[in-house]
């Protein structure tokens, strides 16, 4: 058997790698603390860098859960394009907010 992997009651489960449960873990971890700034401090929805972050660590996080949703063995390959095309359309609509948002 190898190391990404182990069978549990029969079944077998692939191991998700640290890097992308840590990834996840602190995106979201993250997401609170910003969103709840963006909310509250005064003109903080306007902070391009703030958005900005906030961008990327929504994307981070949604592309950590398209990984762990790959890697079920069960999943059909629709939840994995429904997936990206999730990915890609908060990542352009985000752009579109940090670079022309006023």
């Amino acid at each position: 058997m190898p190391a990404s992997s182990r069978i549990v009651y029969g079944r077998t489960f692939r191991i998700t790698p640290a890097w992308l449960w840590l990834m996840q873990r602190a995106s979201g971890l993250l997401l609170g603390p910003l969103v709840a700034v963006h909310m509250w401090v005064p003109d903080a929805s306007m902070s391009r860098g703030l958005n900005a972050i906030l961008l990327l660590i929504v994307l981070a996080h949604g592309y950590s859960g398209i990984r762990r949703i790959m890697q079920l063995e069960n999943r059909s390959s629709l939840i994995s394009v429904q997936a990206w095309a999730w990915l890609i359309l908060v990542a352009l609509f985000g752009l579109l907010i940090v670079l022309y948002g006023k």
